[in-house]
């Protein structure tokens, strides 16, 4: 009997955590389902995300130790994992780990999982006869399709690249994990007289800013974002007092506007410790999302997504004071692009600056509407009609068909939070029970 023959209870469609929690999460509440994992090309699937797979101790998570668990019902299994396994390293809650710790977890996790796994990009996704039929190929372009079928799909994307940069020359790096992961243990490829370019100032470019140093580099890098901000530092901050918090759900409950909401917040952080009032929304960020307006919605991502991200995804203080210590390094606002003649431009107040630079990394972010352009499955499933956008243009619905969900990142718009590790690991959950009887 054939895959064709013999439909898989659950198919996960993603190599990332998310779909390392929806695995988990599916074979604990349905041990007799026949799973199938497409976890996508192997190389960086193995690593699980490239951030996780990364040789640096220097590449730290920006989230405490004790808050990465993926089981729902037990958070701190990743702490209690490495208080078990690997008790030399000493770990204490608080501690901002290296993130191929996280994925030496992950891989743990599964070892003793009973699932099919697949590797290579999958090509397509259709409803046939009541089961989705899979397509995958190989990690060569041009290699055979794999077809599978499944009866229940769960897509677990995860963050989705952004569009490459038009007449970028040679030096520019567009995915610098790949270009990270390629690198001789020793060195980089450029000299102490020369300069780096780091476009982007989250938490990749941190980790590449850290990388180059642990590699010996000692030239100029200069890093440039819009905002010309890191992220915030992660500090002692004491809930706030049930009082203050009834005062400010209150508040929000009367504001319908993105600038009334944004109002509120600037002055309960002006009274209180600001890292209380932003982690006292956690748990409400996405039902107050869901109340604003579409318009109103549109205005927060284009006025104060990049404000809230600083805000929200904080870094490690030790990670902090290293960047606001490196004398070598300037962090500047504007924006970097590409000319139809290959020159890396600056443009910002003060107009256009063509910058010589020995090596430019690529570290933007995730691209949320990119994702809906070019070839990506995500792409493509919306224009097979299987998935609908969102009006947003961030991600996509989730779907009317009972038999397809979605976890994680593509339902960003529709969410605000989706992508950390709480909520995949809810989500997850909250996926495979919906198909519980």
């Amino acid at each position: 009997m054939t895959a064709i023959d013999a439909p898989y209870d659950l198919a996960v469609i993603g190599g990332g955590p998310a779909g390392v929690a929806t695995v988990l999460a599916a074979r604990a509440r349905q041990p007799h389902w026949r799973l199938l994992w497409c976890r996508g090309p192997e190389a960086p699937a193995r690593a699980f995300l490239p951030a996780y797979g990364a040789n640096s101790l220097l590449h730290r998570l920006n989230v405490p130790v004790e808050r990465m668990g993926l089981d729902a019902e037990a958070p701190v299994d990743f702490f209690d994992w490495l208080r078990q396994e690997h008790p030399d390293r000493g770990v204490e809650p608080g501690q901002f780990v290296p993130r191929r710790w996280f994925g030496e977890f992950l891989q743990a996790r599964l070892e003793d999982v009973d699932v099919t796994s697949c590797f290579g990009a999958v090509r397509s996704l259709r409803n046939e006869a009541c089961a989705w039929r899979i397509d995958t190929g190989h990690d060569r372009p041009g290699g055979p399709a794999v077809p599978h079928t499944a009866l229940r799909v769960a897509l677990c994307l995860g963050m989705p690249t952004g569009l490459p940069m038009a007449h970028a020359p040679t030096h520019w790096i567009a995915d610098p994990w790949a270009w990270w992961r390629a690198l001789p243990a020793q060195g980089v490829p450029v000299g102490d007289a020369e300069t780096v370019l780091v476009v982007g100032s989250g938490l990749t470019a941190v980790d590449m800013v850290l990388g180059l140093r642990e590699r010996g580099f000692r030239g100029r890098i200069r890093v440039v974002s819009p905002g010309g901000r890191w992220s915030q530092a992660h500090a002692p901050a004491a809930p706030l007092a049930p009082a203050v918090r009834e005062a400010l759900d209150e508040a929000l409950d009367e504001a319908a506007t993105a600038r009334q909401v944004l109002g509120v917040l600037r002055e309960f952080a002006a009274r209180h410790p600001w890292r209380a009032v932003i982690d006292a929304l956690r748990a409400d960020t996405n039902a107050r999302w869901a109340g604003l307006a579409p318009d109103e919605q549109r205005r927060v991502l284009r006025h104060a997504f990049g404000v809230w991200n600083r805000h929200r995804h904080r870094m490690a203080p030790d990670v902090c004071a290293a960047l606001d210590a490196d004398t070598a390094l300037s962090l500047e606002p504007g924006r970097i692009g590409v000319d139809s003649e290959g020159r890396i431009v600056k443009r910002d107040r003060s107009g256009g600056t063509v910058l010589d630079v020995a090596l430019a990394l690529d570290c933007r972010g995730p691209g949320f509407r990119a994702a809906l352009a070019g070839d990506s499955l995500l792409a493509r499933l919306v224009r097979d009609g299987v998935l609908e956008a969102h009006p947003l243009g961030t991600g996509v619905r989730s779907p009317a068909d009972p038999s397809l969900a979605l976890v994680g990142a593509a339902r960003f718009g529709e969410r605000f939070e989706t992508s950390a590790v709480p909520e995949l690991r809810q989500q997850a959950v909250d996926v495979v029970r919906r198909w519980m009887p």
